[in-house]
């Protein structure tokens, strides 16, 4: 007889939050009812329509994964009604996160227009933020939702083109297990901790996607390939987030966080193109050297031109 799920749990353990296992439990292409559950859990909780099927747009490649070690795996969807979903997973405060994800769905958003179409073909964007941290203190709640709202008639809608949900892991303790996303939210929590858990077992019995998920979990953690690309993920993070408290602490040190210009020029350069090789995004690198991303993206092309261009633009200023 063949042993309970609960019970097939290997030795080596995968944070269920890491994102790369996120990456690859909800952007396989063979995965989609997983994705599709997972989605409508979360939809069904905000009251929102579900979806019955979905494209996965940037599905999961583990040879890039191992190349590229993206600092960003989130997965892009587009459903059956046109709505276009993004999920990222995130596990630590890095700041700004509420102006981040903006920045990601204005980004999805816009690049559905081409040249010659109108804002008649735009369709909604749903962004789905998996935080394991707490990001809203002051509140209890551990799934909010935002949208344009009028302030003083919060009935009025301006649109239902934005959306954006941030589920945050460390609140929810109690768990009504009538709830999809509660079980889904238990899961990604608890997976791969406990071979003896009677409410992950009550779970699987009861959910077949999340059933499913667990399959998908013990065919990761016991695949070499898989095995090798987390290890290999997680050590270019602790590099990747190693260098940022690095360049964090020296730009506190030489000024360059707090935008002294007068003879920082050569620090902000260094630290652009330090953390550059760690295939740092613009976005955090200008956080860290006070610079807009454009400038950054304008420093990292223009090579050994790019101390320069710093020096250049700020001579303009005076």
């Amino acid at each position: 007889m063949e042993a309970p799920l609960n019970q097939m749990l290997t030795d080596f353990y995968v944070k269920p939050t890491s994102d790369i296992f996120i990456k690859y439990l909800f952007g396989k292409e063979e995965h989609k009812p997983i994705l599709i559950d997972f989605i409508n859990a979360v939809m069904k909780n905000s009251g929102f329509p579900l979806i019955t099927d979905l494209v996965i747009k940037n599905p999961f490649n583990i040879q890039t994964i191992l190349n590229a070690k993206e600092t960003i795996l989130d997965i892009k969807a587009k459903s059956s009604d046109g709505r276009w979903i993004d999920i990222e997973m995130q596990n630590s405060d890095k700041g700004f996160f509420g102006e981040r994800a903006l920045y990601y769905w204005t980004a999805l958003y816009g690049d559905q227009l081409v040249a010659g179409e109108n804002y008649a073909t735009l369709r909604p964007v749903v962004c789905i933020n998996i935080l394991d941290f707490k990001m809203f203190k002051n509140v209890d709640r551990y799934h909010l939702c935002f949208m344009l709202r009028e302030k003083d008639t919060p009935e009025l809608l301006l649109t239902d083109h934005l959306s954006l949900h941030f589920l945050e892991l460390p609140k929810i303790t109690a768990y009504n297990l009538d709830k999809s996303l509660d079980n889904w939210l238990y899961y990604l929590k608890n997976e791969g901790l406990n071979k003896e858990d009677g409410i992950m077992e009550n779970i699987l019995k009861n959910n077949p996607q999340i059933a499913n998920a667990r399959e998908k979990y013990l065919s990761f953690t016991q695949d070499e390939h898989m095995r090798e690309a987390y290890d290999s993920h997680i050590k270019w993070k602790r590099d990747h987030d190693s260098a940022l408290f690095f360049a964090e602490q020296k730009g506190l040190e030489t000024g360059t966080v707090k935008g002294r210009h007068e003879g920082r020029h050569e620090e902000k350069f260094q630290t652009i193109m330090r953390l550059q090789k760690y295939r740092m995004q613009p976005e955090e690198i200008a956080d860290i050297t006070s610079l807009t991303p454009e400038k950054v993206r304008a420093v990292i092309a223009a090579g050994d031109k790019g101390l320069d261009l710093l020096m250049e633009e700020d001579a303009t200023r005076h």
